[in-house]
């Protein structure tokens, strides 16, 4: 059998026991017939330095073990050494453990924090890299992992958005990407839209990484029509626009989205444009203030809000959050949202602001009044909205079309997510979909003479 090397690593500092004058390696042994590698390392770390370990990551022809009680002390008398993992491959390595010493010097440390929970998105490494644990403990609490993005209502809006196989699909909002890979798996030319140049690139990358062919055009909404011309195309048979703000934006205290990180108060989705959310606000008056949070956020406390906005105008996300809560008469405590699940104080007011700062509703204005001409005859749109504001500009509009003969039907009420959804994804709680079907030419009417 095989031996088995027991890779020992804390605190950045990997434990060798030296082999021959000039030659160093990791403890270990060959483990006992049925015995697996997990119960093997703990053996040996028992019975050869007198040590609890507790095993975790596999390493090639070994196993990682970073937790260890006490101190080692070599049975045999055998000398020890503590090397800098990334320092390890200046050691003359036993060959046949040199892949595993490769593998180790290439594990980067931890970031380092103070107390016993990590205070800043940046340090939440283990759910930043992907970590399967933190991942599913996130989702076990009810929240998005962070810096993660979960698609919402995919297999709603794949349904429809069928027949997909050879079909065209403008994706009015590529975001992470989550829909727009879907589409592509089932044979559709996607051509995804995002104003986010930062966020675009990152999903750019992913999507070639998996293998998948999405046609992507740094614009907005309003930009949809340009951005088929300049890919030779006049029309698509479906086109999907996810209204909301991905979790990476969300996440992320540098864009300044949210409240649950403190970052500057930027908001923009093309932050290499426009003015940030403290200058909106550093201009604007009172009124301006107030008149935009009635609008865009249903802000029912919109004078008290802007008066305090407008006296001691916010530079981050932090003071935003607090100047809502002073208006608001809150104390500290009360700032904070209990769960995922529940309605921060100051959420109708970063909604609000993000929506003047990046003029999203004249930009899904401009998308709407665009959309018949952007579907060929018989072509499906879909939207997802997710606030009142959206849902009143989506409606009224797909309303007014259908009274003019452009869809087949009215829309019919939004579909929601599904209770299991909206479990696993609090962020999908707000979301409705609303679906068309464009009428060919030849079965149009009008509302004068209703034939």
């Amino acid at each position: 059998m095989a031996r088995l090397s027991v890779v020992v690593l804390r605190s950045g500092m990997v434990m060798l026991t030296r082999r021959a004058p000039d030659l160093w390696g990791f403890p270990g042994g060959e483990p006992a017939p049925g015995e697996t590698a997990a119960d093997a390392a703990k053996r040996f770390l028992r019975e050869q330095f007198g040590v609890e370990g507790e095993p975790g990551d596999a390493v090639p022809g070994g196993i990682l073990v970073t937790k260890v009680a006490g101190k080692p002390t070599p049975a045999d008398g055998r000398e020890i050494a503590w090397v800098e993992a990334r320092r390890l491959l200046e050691r003359e390595i036993s060959p046949d453990e040199r892949p595993a010493a490769e593998a180790v010097a290439a594990h980067r440390r931890r970031d380092r924090y103070q107390g016993t929970h990590p205070k800043t998105f940046a340090h939440k490494y283990k759910e930043l890299a992907g970590d399967p644990e933190a991942v599913a403990k996130a989702k076990a609490r009810g929240s998005t992992p962070a810096g993660g993005h979960v698609s919402i209502m995919v297999a709603e809006v794949l349904a429809a958005l069928e027949p997909l196989s050879g079909a065209v699909v403008l994706d009015c909002t590529l975001g992470a990407g989550g829909h727009a890979a879907e589409l592509a798996r089932r044979g559709a030319r996607v051509v995804g839209l995002d104003r986010d140049g930062e966020e675009l690139a990152r999903t750019r990358e992913r999507l070639a990484e998996s293998g998948l062919k999405v046609e992507t055009v740094k614009t907005d909404y309003s930009g949809a029509k340009g951005a088929l011309r300049s890919l030779g195309l006049d029309a698509v048979d479906a086109l999907f626009a996810d209204l909301g703000v991905s979790s990476m934006q969300l996440d992320r205290p540098e864009r300044g989205m949210s409240f649950k990180n403190d970052g500057p108060l930027d908001m923009r989705m093309d932050r290499s444009r426009g003015e940030t959310a403290a200058q909106w606000l550093a201009r604007a008056t009172a009124a301006e203030i107030a008149d935009v949070l009635r609008r865009y956020g249903d802000e029912p406390d919109a004078e008290r809000v802007a008066a305090v906005l407008k006296a001691h105008p916010p530079k981050t996300t932090a003071a935003l959050a607090s100047a809502v809560a002073t208006a608001k008469g809150l104390g500290p405590g009360r700032v904070k949202k209990r769960d995922a699940f529940s309605a921060h104080p100051a959420a109708r007011t970063f909604q609000a602001l993000r929506l003047q700062v990046n003029d999203e509703r004249h930009s899904l204005e401009a998308l709407l009044a665009a959309l018949p001409s952007l579907l060929k005859p018989d072509g499906r749109a879909a939207f997802l909205t997710f606030h009142s504001g959206e849902e009143r500009l989506v409606k009224g509009a797909l309303d007014a079309q259908a009274a003019a003969g452009v869809w087949r039907c009215a829309p019919a009420a939004p579909l929601k997510p599904s209770p299991a959804e909206t479990r696993d994804n609090p962020r999908s709680r707000s979301a409705r979909l609303w679906t068309v079907v464009r009428r060919p030419p030849a079965e149009a009417r009008t509302p004068a003479t209703g034939a």
